[in-house]
């Protein structure tokens, strides 16, 4: 039986122990401290200003993974989740679908993304892992254009011949300037 897959989001970090494969800290130009973790075929992404904290993951469901969420989406094929959140002072843009393209190798997905040059990029293969001879190892990515305030991530399933593949962009509100 194959495993549904879940976009989830969190105020601030929900009490959830996971195996960190790979992390790395980076910054947004907007100031937006991101820490991120490959775990697993899934990733979680930590995003705070201030007192402000937003939690996403990407993971095959868990009865352990805290039922609070501001969001919990199973990704269907075909169907992009699109949704803005707001939480405090960040405005939380993200895109997420199952796609049903199967992508090799980290370097394939960075130029799928249209001339993108990201900063930072973080990706674990899953060597090993069973799948048909001839079929890609699954591996997840995260990368970075801090530009534009924005993280990109995929995770590969050769099993199902599919790819997630998401987008976030991180805004801060804008304050009038005028009285």
């Amino acid at each position: 039986m194959i495993e549904p897959i879940y976009f989830s989001l969190y105020e601030k970090v929900p009490d959830y122990r996971v195996r960190v494969f790979q992390s790395a800290h980076w910054v947004l130009e907007n100031g937006v401290a991101l820490e991120v973790s490959i775990i697993g075929k899934s990733h979680r992404v930590i995003s705070r200003h201030g007192k402000d904290c937003l939690t996403e993951f990407i993971t095959c469901f868990d009865q352990e993974l805290p039922e609070q969420a501001l969001e919990r989406v199973c990704l269907q094929s075909g169907a992009v989740h699109d949704r803005e959140y707001r939480s405090g002072n960040l405005v939380y843009r993200v895109n997420v679908e199952q796609v049903s393209r199967l992508y090799d190798t980290m370097d394939e997905f960075l130029n799928s993304l249209g001339g993108i040059s990201p900063g930072d990029v973080l990706a674990h293969e899953f060597a090993g892992e069973p799948g048909s001879p001839g079929t890609p190892a699954p591996f997840t990515g995260l990368a970075l254009n801090s530009d534009t305030n924005t993280f990109y991530t995929v995770h590969t399933y050769p099993e199902r011949g599919v790819s997630i593949i998401s987008r976030t962009t991180i805004g801060l509100p804008v304050l009038s300037t005028t009285t």
